[in-house]
Protein backbone atom coordinates (compact mmCIF):
# COMPACT_ATOMS: atom_id res chain seq x y z
CA UNK A 1 0.00 0.00 0.00
CA UNK A 2 1.45 3.42 -0.92
CA UNK A 3 2.62 5.65 1.89
CA UNK A 4 1.10 9.06 2.54
CA UNK A 5 4.22 10.61 1.00
CA UNK A 6 3.75 8.64 -2.20
CA UNK A 7 0.03 9.42 -2.27
CA UNK A 8 0.82 13.11 -1.86
CA UNK A 9 3.36 13.00 -4.67
CA UNK A 10 0.86 11.20 -6.94
CA UNK A 11 -1.87 13.70 -6.12
CA UNK A 12 0.46 16.63 -6.82
CA UNK A 13 1.44 15.14 -10.18
CA UNK A 14 -2.25 14.79 -11.01
CA UNK A 15 -2.86 18.45 -10.11
CA UNK A 16 -4.90 17.77 -6.96
CA UNK A 17 -3.02 20.21 -4.77
CA UNK A 18 -5.27 20.35 -1.72
CA UNK A 19 -5.37 16.55 -1.59
CA UNK A 20 -1.59 16.48 -1.97
CA UNK A 21 -1.16 18.87 0.96
CA UNK A 22 -3.43 16.75 3.14
CA UNK A 23 -1.39 13.66 2.37
CA UNK A 24 1.81 15.55 3.15
CA UNK A 25 0.45 16.50 6.56
CA UNK A 26 -0.13 12.80 7.24
CA UNK A 27 3.35 12.01 5.92
CA UNK A 28 4.90 14.36 8.49
CA UNK A 29 3.23 12.33 11.25
CA UNK A 30 4.10 8.96 9.69
CA UNK A 31 7.66 9.72 8.61
CA UNK A 32 9.01 12.70 10.55
CA UNK A 33 12.60 11.57 9.93
CA UNK A 34 12.22 11.27 6.15
CA UNK A 35 13.97 14.27 4.56
CA UNK A 36 11.98 13.85 1.34
CA UNK A 37 8.74 14.67 3.15
CA UNK A 38 10.07 18.07 4.23
CA UNK A 39 11.57 18.78 0.80
CA UNK A 40 8.30 18.06 -0.98
CA UNK A 41 6.28 20.24 1.37
CA UNK A 42 8.77 23.08 0.89
CA UNK A 43 8.40 22.69 -2.86
CA UNK A 44 4.59 22.89 -2.64
CA UNK A 45 3.82 25.65 -0.15
CA UNK A 46 4.21 29.36 -0.82
CA UNK A 47 5.28 30.60 2.63
CA UNK A 48 8.97 31.54 2.35
CA UNK A 49 9.62 31.41 6.08
CA UNK A 50 8.05 27.96 6.41
CA UNK A 51 9.94 26.82 3.31
CA UNK A 52 13.21 27.74 4.98
CA UNK A 53 12.21 25.96 8.17
CA UNK A 54 11.23 22.79 6.28
CA UNK A 55 14.41 22.77 4.22
CA UNK A 56 16.56 23.20 7.32
CA UNK A 57 14.64 20.34 8.90
CA UNK A 58 15.41 18.17 5.87
CA UNK A 59 19.12 19.02 6.19
CA UNK A 60 19.11 18.17 9.88
CA UNK A 61 17.85 14.72 8.93
CA UNK A 62 20.03 14.32 5.83
CA UNK A 63 22.90 16.86 5.57
CA UNK A 64 23.72 15.54 2.08
CA UNK A 65 20.24 16.10 0.68
CA UNK A 66 21.02 18.03 -2.50
CA UNK A 67 17.48 19.38 -3.23
CA UNK A 68 17.34 20.81 0.28
CA UNK A 69 20.78 22.38 -0.09
CA UNK A 70 19.83 23.97 -3.41
CA UNK A 71 16.50 25.21 -2.15
CA UNK A 72 17.96 26.77 0.98
CA UNK A 73 20.71 28.46 -1.02
CA UNK A 74 18.07 29.86 -3.34
CA UNK A 75 16.02 31.27 -0.47
CA UNK A 76 19.07 32.92 1.06
CA UNK A 77 19.86 34.52 -2.28
CA UNK A 78 16.33 35.88 -2.54
CA UNK A 79 16.66 37.48 0.86
CA UNK A 80 19.64 39.48 -0.41
CA UNK A 81 17.62 40.82 -3.32
CA UNK A 82 14.10 41.36 -2.00
CA UNK A 83 13.33 44.35 -4.20
CA UNK A 84 14.02 42.54 -7.47
CA UNK A 85 12.34 39.37 -6.28
CA UNK A 86 9.18 41.13 -5.01
CA UNK A 87 6.09 39.35 -6.21
CA UNK A 88 7.94 36.15 -7.16
CA UNK A 89 6.78 32.78 -5.92
CA UNK A 90 9.18 30.07 -4.76
CA UNK A 91 7.20 27.56 -6.78
CA UNK A 92 7.93 29.74 -9.84
CA UNK A 93 11.62 29.03 -9.30
CA UNK A 94 11.55 25.44 -8.10
CA UNK A 95 14.68 24.33 -10.02
CA UNK A 96 16.91 24.76 -6.92
CA UNK A 97 14.63 22.34 -5.04
CA UNK A 98 13.46 20.00 -7.80
CA UNK A 99 13.84 19.78 -11.57
CA UNK A 100 10.51 21.38 -12.45
CA UNK A 101 11.25 23.16 -15.77
CA UNK A 102 10.50 26.87 -16.02
CA UNK A 103 7.53 27.80 -18.16
CA UNK A 104 6.40 31.01 -19.83
CA UNK A 105 2.77 29.98 -19.50
CA UNK A 106 0.55 31.85 -17.05
CA UNK A 107 0.19 29.78 -13.92
CA UNK A 108 -3.07 29.54 -12.02
CA UNK A 109 -2.52 29.47 -8.26
CA UNK A 110 -4.05 26.64 -6.27
CA UNK A 111 -4.94 27.72 -2.79
CA UNK A 112 -4.16 25.25 -0.04
CA UNK A 113 -1.96 25.26 3.04
CA UNK A 114 -0.65 28.76 3.64
CA UNK A 115 -1.69 29.86 0.12
CA UNK A 116 0.27 26.98 -1.47
CA UNK A 117 0.86 26.93 -5.22
CA UNK A 118 2.56 24.24 -7.35
CA UNK A 119 3.77 24.11 -10.97
CA UNK A 120 1.52 21.27 -12.18
CA UNK A 121 3.02 21.27 -15.68
CA UNK A 122 6.43 20.56 -14.16
CA UNK A 123 5.01 17.77 -11.99
CA UNK A 124 3.35 16.13 -15.01
CA UNK A 125 6.64 16.20 -16.90
CA UNK A 126 8.34 14.77 -13.83
CA UNK A 127 5.80 11.95 -13.71
CA UNK A 128 6.39 11.11 -17.38
CA UNK A 129 10.12 10.84 -16.68
CA UNK A 130 9.45 7.94 -14.31
CA UNK A 131 10.37 9.64 -11.07
CA UNK A 132 9.86 8.09 -7.65
CA UNK A 133 9.57 9.37 -4.10
CA UNK A 134 13.33 9.53 -3.41
CA UNK A 135 15.38 12.57 -4.34
CA UNK A 136 18.05 10.41 -5.98
CA UNK A 137 15.53 9.32 -8.64
CA UNK A 138 14.34 12.68 -9.98
CA UNK A 139 16.49 15.57 -8.80
CA UNK A 140 19.37 14.94 -11.19
CA UNK A 141 19.03 15.72 -14.89
CA UNK A 142 21.03 13.62 -17.33
CA UNK A 143 22.67 15.26 -20.36
CA UNK A 144 20.95 14.57 -23.66
CA UNK A 145 22.90 13.71 -26.80
CA UNK A 146 21.81 14.62 -30.30
CA UNK A 147 21.80 12.17 -33.20
CA UNK A 148 25.20 13.26 -34.54
CA UNK A 149 26.88 12.88 -31.13
CA UNK A 150 25.40 9.39 -30.71
CA UNK A 151 26.59 8.45 -34.22
CA UNK A 152 30.13 9.71 -33.56
CA UNK A 153 30.31 7.83 -30.26
CA UNK A 154 29.19 4.68 -32.06
CA UNK A 155 31.87 5.10 -34.74
CA UNK A 156 34.57 5.57 -32.10
CA UNK A 157 33.43 2.45 -30.24
CA UNK A 158 33.45 0.36 -33.45
CA UNK A 159 36.93 1.60 -34.43
CA UNK A 160 38.39 0.82 -31.01
CA UNK A 161 36.78 -2.64 -31.02
CA UNK A 162 38.27 -3.37 -34.46
CA UNK A 163 41.72 -2.17 -33.36
CA UNK A 164 41.42 -4.36 -30.27
CA UNK A 165 40.60 -7.40 -32.42
CA UNK A 166 43.57 -6.74 -34.69
CA UNK A 167 45.88 -6.42 -31.70
CA UNK A 168 44.50 -9.61 -30.15
CA UNK A 169 44.92 -11.54 -33.41
CA UNK A 170 48.55 -10.44 -33.57
CA UNK A 171 49.32 -11.29 -29.94
CA UNK A 172 47.48 -14.60 -29.73
CA UNK A 173 48.10 -15.64 -33.35
CA UNK A 174 44.56 -16.28 -34.58
CA UNK A 175 42.86 -15.31 -37.82
CA UNK A 176 39.95 -12.94 -38.23
CA UNK A 177 37.28 -14.01 -40.76
CA UNK A 178 37.61 -10.87 -42.87
CA UNK A 179 38.70 -12.48 -46.13
CA UNK A 180 41.81 -10.31 -46.60
CA UNK A 181 45.40 -11.50 -46.52
CA UNK A 182 46.73 -8.59 -44.50
CA UNK A 183 44.59 -9.68 -41.55
CA UNK A 184 44.10 -13.42 -42.21
CA UNK A 185 47.78 -14.17 -41.87
CA UNK A 186 49.24 -17.68 -42.08
CA UNK A 187 50.31 -19.42 -38.89
CA UNK A 188 52.55 -22.35 -37.89
CA UNK A 189 51.45 -25.29 -35.77
CA UNK A 190 55.07 -25.75 -34.60
CA UNK A 191 58.49 -24.30 -35.34
CA UNK A 192 60.61 -25.66 -38.24
CA UNK A 193 62.66 -28.79 -37.50
CA UNK A 194 65.96 -27.00 -38.25
CA UNK A 195 67.19 -23.67 -39.72
CA UNK A 196 66.51 -23.17 -43.40
CA UNK A 197 63.91 -22.28 -46.03
CA UNK A 198 60.82 -24.49 -46.30
CA UNK A 199 57.63 -24.98 -48.26
CA UNK A 200 54.94 -25.28 -45.56
CA UNK A 201 51.93 -27.45 -46.42
CA UNK A 202 49.33 -28.72 -43.90
CA UNK A 203 51.75 -28.59 -40.97
CA UNK A 204 54.58 -30.33 -42.88
CA UNK A 205 57.89 -28.67 -43.75
CA UNK A 206 59.49 -29.45 -47.14
CA UNK A 207 63.08 -28.26 -47.36
CA UNK A 208 63.97 -25.89 -50.22
CA UNK A 209 67.60 -26.14 -51.30
CA UNK A 210 69.77 -23.06 -51.62
CA UNK A 211 71.47 -22.49 -54.97
CA UNK A 212 74.07 -19.98 -55.98
CA UNK A 213 72.79 -19.13 -59.42
CA UNK A 214 69.73 -20.52 -61.19
CA UNK A 215 69.36 -24.26 -60.43
CA UNK A 216 69.89 -26.62 -63.40
CA UNK A 217 68.20 -29.65 -61.86
CA UNK A 218 65.04 -30.33 -59.91
CA UNK A 219 66.75 -31.85 -56.88
CA UNK A 220 65.77 -29.87 -53.77
CA UNK A 221 62.82 -28.20 -55.53
CA UNK A 222 59.56 -29.18 -53.77
CA UNK A 223 56.14 -28.90 -55.42
CA UNK A 224 53.05 -27.19 -54.02
CA UNK A 225 49.49 -27.93 -55.12
CA UNK A 226 48.26 -24.73 -53.48
CA UNK A 227 47.83 -21.52 -55.46
CA UNK A 228 48.97 -19.40 -52.53
CA UNK A 229 51.79 -21.43 -50.94
CA UNK A 230 53.51 -20.41 -47.70
CA UNK A 231 57.32 -20.29 -47.56
CA UNK A 232 58.98 -20.33 -44.12
CA UNK A 233 62.38 -18.72 -43.54
CA UNK A 234 63.95 -19.51 -40.16
CA UNK A 235 67.38 -18.82 -38.68
CA UNK A 236 69.20 -18.66 -42.01
CA UNK A 237 71.10 -16.12 -44.12
CA UNK A 238 68.06 -15.68 -46.33
CA UNK A 239 66.62 -12.20 -45.75
CA UNK A 240 62.99 -11.66 -46.88
CA UNK A 241 63.62 -7.91 -47.07
CA UNK A 242 66.24 -8.43 -49.80
CA UNK A 243 64.44 -11.27 -51.60
CA UNK A 244 62.40 -11.08 -54.80
CA UNK A 245 59.96 -13.71 -56.05
CA UNK A 246 60.46 -14.44 -59.76
CA UNK A 247 58.23 -16.51 -62.05
CA UNK A 248 59.82 -18.68 -64.74
CA UNK A 249 58.85 -16.06 -67.35
CA UNK A 250 60.94 -13.43 -65.54
CA UNK A 251 57.91 -11.71 -64.02
CA UNK A 252 58.29 -10.41 -60.47
CA UNK A 253 55.54 -11.59 -58.10
CA UNK A 254 54.60 -9.43 -55.07
CA UNK A 255 54.46 -11.23 -51.74
CA UNK A 256 53.72 -10.48 -48.09
CA UNK A 257 55.85 -11.24 -45.04
CA UNK A 258 54.39 -12.27 -41.68
CA UNK A 259 55.92 -13.23 -38.37
CA UNK A 260 55.23 -16.76 -37.16
CA UNK A 261 56.16 -19.05 -34.30
CA UNK A 262 59.71 -18.67 -32.91
CA UNK A 263 60.12 -15.46 -34.92
CA UNK A 264 60.05 -17.32 -38.23
CA UNK A 265 59.30 -15.31 -41.39
CA UNK A 266 56.28 -16.50 -43.37
CA UNK A 267 56.24 -15.48 -47.03
CA UNK A 268 53.07 -15.73 -49.10
CA UNK A 269 52.25 -14.34 -52.58
CA UNK A 270 49.65 -11.59 -52.61
CA UNK A 271 47.60 -13.39 -55.25
CA UNK A 272 47.07 -16.85 -56.68
CA UNK A 273 49.99 -18.34 -58.61
CA UNK A 274 49.91 -20.06 -61.96
CA UNK A 275 51.48 -23.47 -62.41
CA UNK A 276 55.23 -23.36 -63.06
CA UNK A 277 58.58 -22.67 -61.43
CA UNK A 278 59.06 -19.87 -58.91
CA UNK A 279 62.29 -18.75 -57.26
CA UNK A 280 63.10 -16.39 -54.42
CA UNK A 281 66.22 -14.46 -55.42
CA UNK A 282 68.62 -12.72 -53.04
CA UNK A 283 71.87 -11.04 -53.96
CA UNK A 284 74.85 -12.09 -51.87
CA UNK A 285 76.40 -9.66 -49.40
CA UNK A 286 79.84 -10.88 -50.38
CA UNK A 287 81.69 -8.53 -52.71
CA UNK A 288 83.19 -11.32 -54.83
CA UNK A 289 79.96 -13.25 -55.30
CA UNK A 290 78.98 -13.33 -58.98
CA UNK A 291 75.60 -15.02 -58.71
CA UNK A 292 72.66 -14.31 -56.38
CA UNK A 293 71.18 -17.06 -54.23
CA UNK A 294 67.97 -18.84 -55.27
CA UNK A 295 65.35 -20.87 -53.35
CA UNK A 296 62.93 -22.45 -55.85
CA UNK A 297 59.66 -24.33 -55.70
CA UNK A 298 57.05 -25.47 -58.20
CA UNK A 299 53.31 -24.91 -58.32
CA UNK A 300 51.31 -27.69 -59.97
CA UNK A 301 47.66 -28.54 -60.40
CA UNK A 302 46.30 -30.72 -57.63
CA UNK A 303 45.68 -34.39 -58.28
CA UNK A 304 42.24 -35.26 -59.60
CA UNK A 305 39.80 -36.77 -57.13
Amino acid sequence: MPSSLQKGINAAKAGRMQEALNFMKDAIIEEPQNADVWVWIAAIIDDVEKQEIFLKKALEIDPNNIPAQRGLAYLQKRKLDQENARGDQLSDHTSPISPFPPSSETRQPVVGMEGAKLDTKGLNELAQAGSDSTHGGFFHELPKLNTLEIFLIGVVVVVFCFIGLLAASAVFDFDLPLGIHSVNKPSLSEEPPYPGVFLYVDGIYFNIGEYEGIPTQEIGIPTSFEEEPVIVVWQTTADPVQMRLIYETGEYIPFEVFKGKSDADLLRPEGQLQTGLYCFQQCSDEENAEEPFYWCFKVAEGPLD
